[in-house]
């Protein structure tokens, strides 16, 4: 599996402590140049590990093409699509629905902060996906109640 990750996972990720884990488990993680400038903005956990760390993933999108750029998505968010439909393979990691409502549209597979935290479970690199979930809740993460008791019920099946 390929990884290309918006900034919100990285953001919410770097908070709870996670996100140093999530690129050993794909076999190419590629973050976008717009999504390493959004995160970088900030002075908080995701800028550390991105210049601590993830300097190695920024990868360049180059042209955006016309029908991705015609859904008016964020820089970060339109430069995930664009990599992951020109590139067979990859995962495309995005929170935000409308993101995710374009890449389901060009057949782009999906995956979100939860999707990653119970991967980190299954991998058995976190054992108690219901504290992080509280924890995601605790620090902004928008998750709405079934969201949150679908997740807890799939971790119990991994």
């Amino acid at each position: 599996m390929k990884l290309v990750i918006n900034a919100s996972p990285i953001i919410f990720l770097a908070k709870l402590e996670l996100i140093g884990y999530v690129p050993s488990m794909f076999e190419e993680f590629v973050i976008p140049t717009g999504v390493k400038d959004e995160i970088l903005q900030y002075n908080d956990e995701a800028h550390k590990w991105i210049s601590d760390k993830g300097n190695s993933y920024i990868r360049d999108v180059g042209n955006i093409p016309s029908y991705i750029n015609s859904w008016d998505l964020g820089k970060g968010e339109t430069e995930v699509i664009a990599i992951s439909k020109a590139n067979d393979g990859f995962i495309a990691a995005l929170d935000d629905k409308a993101a995710r409502n374009c890449a389901y549209s060009l057949n782009i597979e999906v995956i979100g902060t939860i999707g990653l935290i119970l991967l980190l479970m299954k991998r058995g690199i976190i054992e108690d996906t219901e504290t992080y979930l509280n924890k995601l809740r605790n620090i902004g993460y928008r998750i709405n109640d079934n969201l949150f008791r679908h997740a807890i019920k799939l971790s119990k099946e991994l």
